[in-house]
């Protein structure tokens, strides 16, 4: 139990501001060896690149979060894409 809440109880102060730590939570604790922005230790070495990936996807998961929604199949993102979505 104390893992699980270490994990997220030392996030620095970066990662609890950021608007896709629902995504990353940080990742694994053994990869927080940078500084944040504020100069605070335990950074995810990954974080510029999680936030990038994260941002770039979020636009088709969202898609294929209001087509599950709608019952009709997620892979209708594929057709969306096709017609030049994300607009």
């Amino acid at each position: 139990m104390t893992f699980g809440n270490d994990k997220f109880d030392k996030l620095p102060q970066q990662c609890r501001e950021c608007d896709v730590l629902f995504a990353c939570y940080g990742e694994c604790p053994k990869n927080r060896f940078i500084k944040d922005k504020y100069g605070n230790k335990g950074l995810n070495y990954l974080c510029k690149g999680y936030y990038r990936f994260f941002h770039h996807v979020a636009p088709y998961m969202d898609f294929m979060k209001q087509e599950l929604m709608a019952r009709r199949p997620p892979a209708n993102v594929m057709t969306w894409v096709r017609q030049g979505n994300p607009k």
